[in-house]
């Protein structure tokens, strides 16, 4: 049993170390090249491959204006910052669709479990696709044809809590896009950290997204849509207004400010629900656009949340997601800081058995 129990931390120990190795090179590759993101002058633009996984998942993220790199306290962390996974509690499970423009759509769907001495792993799969496109091999109004577009992204996540406030985690991703008859793969990797600082439960994370192959389409190939995120959070009134905010650094485009709130209340015992808004600078549409909007009902172990985003003359887009929490039902109002029940402890001086009760509270 001795022997055992030493072979299992020392596997512990390997894995956390690959997973700090994977998350710094990550990161420091943020940090290289975010001066040269940060004042980019759109020569870029256009110019990335593979633009679906620029697409967020998740209807309270995206309600919120997509500032989410400081929140990323459920299993749509997988997507913003994957190390917002190791302050899950419990597993989760959560599908979404959504209604794209011109009859296109997006499904996305992922689930997440935490264990008790080896992290919190997770899988997530986002699709987008549309049929019947019209087919012109001349210059002609008749069409020749109909073909689909389909594009798909498959999602390994694994994070870890390396002390009570820092949080580290990565995700591996496999990319297949098909077009008519031809079809491209690529291969890319996130990393993200997250850190509780302890003061007035402000929160701040970083994640890198998409670092990777390129797609190659025929004879051309592109880069994959590479993007550095800082961001942060703070609960304020009692913890029943969540506020947050994003630096996104997009390779392909000028950086952005994102702004976002979240309310959260009660109607009736055991029946929550949550109103949110949120503002991205950077849209170049003409009309409404860069605001979003959305709400949720929390009923128990359940989530239903709905978020509504304007493309100007594109049109609008909406979002419907089911969010699932197994285990106990949190009692605590939806804003608390995932990370409280870790504050009481000092993680460097807790045994197994200690952290093993502490995860399953």
């Amino acid at each position: 049993m001795s022997q055992l129990r030493t072979q299992s931390s020392g596997l512990r120990d390997y894995g956390r170390s690959l997973l700090r190795v994977a998350v710094c090179v990550l990161i420091s590759e943020l940090c290289v090249l975010s001066p040269e993101l940060a004042w980019a002058d759109n020569s870029n633009v256009g110019t990335s491959g593979a633009a679906f996984l620029k697409i967020g998942p998740g209807a309270r993220a995206v309600g919120m204006g997509e500032a989410y790199t400081g929140v990323a306290d459920d299993i749509d962390a997988i997507y913003w910052n994957p190390a917002g996974l190791a302050t899950i509690k419990n597993p989760e499970i959560e599908g979404m669709h959504m209604q794209y423009f011109q009859s296109i759509l997006y499904e996305y769907a992922a689930f997440a479990y935490p264990t008790t001495s080896y992290g919190t792993w997770g899988m997530a799969i986002t699709n987008l696709y549309t049929n019947d496109l019209q087919a012109r091999t001349q210059d002609t109004d008749a069409p020749t044809g109909t073909f689909s577009a389909n594009d798909s992204a498959y999602w390994l996540s694994y994070a870890y809590p390396i002390t009570s406030k820092l949080s580290l985690g990565a995700n591996m991703k496999y990319i297949h896009q098909s077009l008519s008859d031809t079809a491209s793969t690529a291969y890319a990797a996130d990393g993200g950290v997250l850190y509780d600082t302890g003061w007035r439960d402000v929160k701040v994370g970083a994640s890198v997204q998409n670092v990777g192959s390129q797609v190659k389409f025929a004879n051309e190939s592109d880069p994959l849509p590479l993007t550095g995120r800082i961001g942060a959070s703070v609960p304020v009134l009692n913890k029943s207004l969540l506020l947050s905010s994003d630096v996104i650094l997009p390779r392909d485009n000028d950086a952005a400010l994102a702004l976002g709130g979240e309310y959260t209340g009660r109607l009736i015992d055991g029946l929550r629900y949550a109103l949110r808004t949120g503002y991205q600078t950077g849209s170049t549409v003409d009309g409404l656009s860069g605001i979003s909007a959305g709400g949720g009902l929390t009923f128990g172990r359940v989530s239903f949340d709905f978020a509504w985003v304007p493309f100007g003359e594109l049109g609008n887009t909406y979002r419907y997601a089911i969010h699932v929490k197994f285990g106990q039902p949190d009692q605590k109002n939806l804003t608390d800081a995932p990370h409280d029940t870790l504050k009481q402890a000092d993680a460097t001086r807790m045994n197994d058995a200690s952290l093993e009760q502490l995860l399953t509270y």
